[in-house]
């Protein structure tokens, strides 16, 4: 029976990492597809800025004809400046986030290597507080994870408001005369920009969805599995 009780003990422990570690490496595949999601955000953002500068020229030589298109271009400047501090927070919490993985696999690692040297029990110390530092990189993550969703909802954000200054230029543009097929074209570009956004937005979404979904569980699972050893 003394025999039998050290070798339950480390399946028991190695399949509690091996739990671990697969659902580790699930939430950070999702995070990775949202961060690679927002890869093009810096070049949509650009083609918007472009598109306000000439539709603001356009609206500059059709005088008050083009004077609520060209307050509606400003205002796309503000957004297109809101899309580069998210790219620019997107851009931290990746390397937060790769940093992170590392760290994260390391202990893994660690963990998995006391297992194999009989260490991986409750009564192992070193095991113990290996444990606890991977749960306080668990929470760390989550936070990532959190963050990026409000970044992916501010972006969501964007992608409304951008909406419907491509409407209204294109209201505008019905009764700008000589100038409608150059407020329309702007219109029309603008709403092939938004679509863009809004795929892009769409699969980051998701990916978040399922990140937070998955960070929750990964969350309790490090910290009943922490509660068991320290009992």
């Amino acid at each position: 029976m003394n025999q039998v009780e050290p070798t339950a003990r480390s399946i028991s422990g190695t399949q509690r990492t091996e739990r671990i570690e697969a659902r580790a490496n699930a939430l950070l595949s999702d995070c990775r597809r949202a961060f690679h999601a927002f890869g093009e955000l810096d070049e949509l953002a650009e083609n918007l800025r472009i598109l306000s500068l000439n539709a603001e020229l356009a609206a500059g030589r059709a005088g008050d004809k083009g004077r609520a298109v060209r307050a509606l271009t400003q205002y796309t400047r503000e957004l297109v400046n809101r899309l580069a501090q998210i790219r620019g927070e997107m851009n931290q919490l990746r390397l937060r986030t790769d940093t992170l993985s590392e760290k994260i696999e390391d202990e893994l690692k660690q963990l998995r290597a006391l297992e194999e040297s009989g260490q991986g029990g409750a009564e192992s110390v070193a095991f113990a507080e290996m444990m606890r530092s991977l749960v306080d990189k668990l929470d760390d993550l989550s936070t990532n994870v959190e963050e990026l969703s409000r970044r992916a909802h501010g972006v969501e954000e964007v992608v409304s408001q951008s909406d419907s200054i491509a409407t209204n230029i294109a209201i505008e543009a019905a009764a700008a005369g000589v100038h409608e097929k150059e407020f329309r074209t702007v219109s029309d570009t603008m709403r092939r920009y938004v679509d863009n956004l809004r795929t892009m937005i769409d699969d980051a979404s998701d990916a978040v969805r399922r990140a937070l979904e998955k960070v929750d569980s990964l969350r309790r699972l490090g910290i009943e599995n922490l509660q068991s050893l320290r009992g």
